[in-house]
């Protein structure tokens, strides 16, 4: 009796627990890949603004003959927002985090389109990070 009693009350916590966590804008739609997209997301100039925006920001280690680079993964959100920002790939000496600090404040993306709707879409960035 307690066995059928226990299951229903766990799936009730877990289902609870989960609808709680949903707490990202737009959480439960789709998310693109840019081969799924019409049009992909870009940063307002084209990405080499971004770089060069980016690098105004970018304090480099100093680490001499540092090459390597930062890989950021996230979402670009329907209004152009970052988020679920994570470090795939680190340069070390603080770099990955620098790196997703200096994202989160930059400006927001134009969305990626699908059929002429906006649309979630995944982006994954790779960073240079050399130092003489």
């Amino acid at each position: 009796m307690r066995t059928t009693f226990l299951l229903p009350v766990l799936l009730f916590a877990v289902n609870l627990v989960s609808a709680q966590d949903n707490t990202r804008p737009n959480a439960d739609e789709k998310i693109y890949t840019s081969e799924d997209v019409d049009t992909q997301a870009d940063f307002p100039g084209g990405i080499d603004v971004f770089y060069s925006t980016f690098a105004k920001h970018f304090k480099a280690p100093q680490v001499p003959g540092l090459v390597d680079k930062v890989v950021l993964s996230f979402v670009i959100e329907k209004d152009g927002t970052p988020t679920d920002i994570r470090v795939v790939h680190d340069a070390g000496f603080g770099t990955g985090e620098q790196c997703r600090q200096i994202l989160e404040t930059l400006p927001k993306w134009a969305p990626a389109a699908k059929d002429s709707k906006k649309v979630r879409s995944q982006y994954l960035l790779p960073i240079a990070v050399i130092t003489e």
